[in-house]
């Protein structure tokens, strides 16, 4: 063998093994994302929370956003849950204090995602400790569940009128709603508490007719599509910290629900 084709075959040898190392690195580095866990722990406290959520929670609340799982899914995406929690308490007792209580005792009356509550169901009771539950909540408030990311359950869709008619609910249910309306008209609200608890008492009559199972196809839709366009102002109205943010998100709800009576009447 002459010396250019020995020169040759060694080039080549090296090319070879310098492919073969890129795809192994390629490789490893695929399967190193795939093995990462979304959430990233920051503490060894943090460690066990997350390790406890895996254990226990993870199961039927996915952390990643996937499409193709949306209608297998067992519960909400946990970023979901996250944002509801922490727009109805935004301080840290106050989210794991709710967080605990839900999970020993899911009821209708504390339901936060009244949709998510009438497409699976309640969860079953979580009889694990106050202390696990504990670590999980504070885990769950501080880790980076990607919230943005998370798939929107909210119902989709354009509120619009059955025919040319109002879509008809009960009269005990249409009442509540005009009685939620005279609360967010009051403009002599005193205090912060008077503002967190008239926005409890508007989630209140939504929740009520949202889980009203008398209700369900199109009807259902649009009563969904009406009271979720108002969801996220409402859960604002019932954790505001100051009289200012108190009489924004009184203002935006109430302008919203005003829209009510344009889409829906009480049974004759």
């Amino acid at each position: 063998m002459d010396m250019k084709n020995f020169a040759l075959i060694i080039l080549l040898s090296v090319l070879i093994a310098s492919c073969q190392e890129g795809n192994q690195k390629a490789i490893s580095t695929e399967k190193k994302v795939v093995a990462t866990p979304h959430i990233q722990a920051s503490d060894a406290t943090q460690q066990e929370g997350q390790n406890l959520f895996k254990q226990y929670c993870i199961s039927c609340h996915l952390t990643t956003p996937d499409a193709l799982k949306k209608d297998k899914m067992l519960a909400p995406p946990i970023g979901r849950v996250v944002e509801h929690y922490k727009g109805t308490f935004s301080d840290k007792t106050g989210f794991v204090n709710a967080v605990v209580n839900w999970a020993n005792k899911p009821n209708q009356d504390a339901v936060l995602m009244p949709g998510a509550a009438r497409k699976f169901g309640l969860m079953p009771p979580m009889p694990i400790g106050n202390d696990n539950l504990k670590k999980i909540a504070n885990y769950m408030f501080d880790a980076d569940f990607n919230q943005s990311g998370n798939m929107n359950h909210k119902a989709t869709g354009k509120l619009q009128l059955n025919d040319g008619k109002k879509w008809t609910l009960e009269k005990n249910d249409v009442d509540q709603v005009h009685q939620a309306i005279s609360l967010l008209h009051n403009t002599n609200i005193k205090d912060v508490t008077d503002y967190q608890q008239t926005g409890n008492k508007v989630f209140n009559a939504a929740r009520k007719i949202l889980l009203n199972k008398k209700y369900e196809g199109k009807t259902l839709q649009h009563v969904q599509v009406f009271f979720h366009q108002i969801e996220d102002d409402m859960h604002h109205l019932m954790s505001v910290k100051t009289k200012a943010e108190g009489e924004k998100y009184r203002e935006l709800v109430l302008n919203k629900m005003m829209k009510f009576d344009s889409y829906f009447s009480s049974k004759e």
